[in-house]
C-alpha cells in the first residue's frame, strides 16, 4: 500500500476514534452533576466511574503499545481479568471530582492519539500476533472506538429508561475537538459538496461568532437579540467566499477564538439563567451553547460519513 494511502487510512481511524468519543460525551449533555456522579448507570458505577474506566483503557493501550513498538512483550494481565482491571481503575478515581475525572479522560485520550499520530506508518500497520491473537495497532484502535460506542449506547438506553431529559449540566461537559483531513489537503480536498475542510471550519466559526453575540448579550443581563438570517444558504456561501483567500492558520485561529469566547468567564449560575429566546421559548446560556455544539457535531458526523474504512487495511 502506498504511503499516502496509509496516511489517509490512519487519519480515518483516528477520526472515527474521535467521533465515537464525541458521541459518548454528547450523551452526557443535559445531565446535572448529581446525575453524573451519584445516579447508578449499571452495577455500582456512575457516569463519572464510566469516564474513569474509559480513561484507564486509553492509558493501558498507550502503555502496552509502547512496549510492543520497542520490541517487548505486552502485559496482557488486564485483558485476562477485565473485571479486576476495571474495578481497580474505578476505585482509584472514585474520590476525585467530576472535573478531575473528565480531565483525566481527555488527557489519557490526547496522550494516546498524539503518540499514534507520530508513530511511523510501518509500525502502525505492522501485523502483530501474540499467542495466536491479532494485536495489530489498527485493530486495537477499532476496539477502543467500538468500546466508546458501546458505552454511548448504554448511556442512551439508561437515560431513556430513567426519563432523564435534563436542561442543564456542568460546563466541563461542553468541550470537544476532532481532526479528520490530512494537513496537506485541508485547503484543497472537497469533503462536503464543494467545500474543503477549511471552508467547513470557517462556516462553523462564523455561526459560532453569531452565537457569541447572543451570549454576550445574556452576560450583560439582556435577552439575546441576534440578527435573523432570512436566506441561510446565501449567508453560508457569502461567508465561505469571504474567507476564500484566508490561509488555514488564520481560519483555525479564528475558530479557536470563537470557541474560547463561548465558555470564557461563564459561571455555572450564569449558564442556568433563563432569558426570552428570539426564536421561541425561553433559553439558558447552557442550552444556547448546546445548539452550536450540535451544529459542530452535525458537521463532524457528516465528514466522517464521507469515508469508509478498508477492513483489510485496519486489521
Amino acid at each position: 500500500m502506498a504511503s499516502n494511502e496509509r496516511t489517509i487510512k490512519r487519519a480515518h481511524l483516528l477520526a472515527r476514534l474521535a467521533a465515537e468519543r464525541a458521541g459518548l460525551l454528547e450523551r452526557l449533555i443535559g445531565l446535572d452533576e448529581g446525575m453524573l456522579t451519584e445516579s447508578l448507570i449499571f452495577d455500582d458505577w456512575t457516569i463519572k466511574d464510566l469516564l474513569a474506566h474509559v480513561a484507564g483503557w486509553d492509558r493501558w493501550e498507550l502503555r502496552e503499545m509502547k512496549r510492543v513498538a520497542s520490541g517487548e512483550v505486552p502485559d496482557l494481565t488486564a485483558v485476562r481479568d477485565v473485571d479486576a482491571f476495571n474495578a481497580a481503575v474505578v476505585a482509584a478515581w472514585r474520590d476525585r471530582t467530576l472535573v478531575e475525572v473528565l480531565g483525566e479522560s481527555q488527557d489519557a485520550r490526547a496522550a494516546w492519539v498524539a503518540w499514534l499520530r507520530v508513530l511511523p506508518e510501518e509500525e502502525f500497520f505492522q501485523r502483530r500476533l501474540f499467542k495466536g491473537e491479532d494485536w495489530s495497532f489498527p485493530g486495537c484502535v477499532e476496539v477502543q472506538w467500538r468500546h466508546d460506542a458501546e458505552h454511548a449506547a448504554q448511556i442512551s438506553a439508561w437515560r431513556e429508561a430513567e426519563g432523564l431529559k435534563g436542561k442543564t449540566g456542568p460546563k466541563a461537559i461542553l468541550l470537544a475537538a476532532v481532526t479528520l483531513v490530512p494537513v496537506e489537503e485541508r485547503e484543497s480536498r472537497p469533503i462536503c459538496e464543494n467545500w474543503t475542510l477549511k471552508d467547513v471550519l470557517g462556516h462553523v466559526a462564523d455561526w459560532e461568532w453569531l452565537g457569541v453575540d447572543g451570549l454576550r448579550q445574556m452576560a450583560a443581563g439582556h435577552a439575546p437579540q441576534v440578527g435573523h438570517v432570512e436566506d441561510i444558504d446565501a449567508w453560508n456561501w457569502a461567508h465561505v467566499e469571504a474567507r476564500h483567500s484566508q490561509p488555514w492558520e488564520a481560519v483555525w485561529t479564528d475558530f479557536q477564538a470563537a470557541r474560547q469566547e463561548f465558555l470564557e468567564g461563564m459561571s455555572q449560575a450564569y449558564l442556568e439563567r433563563s432569558f426570552p429566546s428570539p426564536w421561541g421559548p425561553d433559553i439558558t446560556p447552557y442550552r444556547w451553547t448546546c445548539v452550536y455544539s450540535a451544529h459542530d457535531r452535525e458537521h463532524a458526523q457528516g465528514l466522517s460519513g464521507d469515508f469508509e474504512l478498508d477492513k483489510e487495511v485496519v486489521r
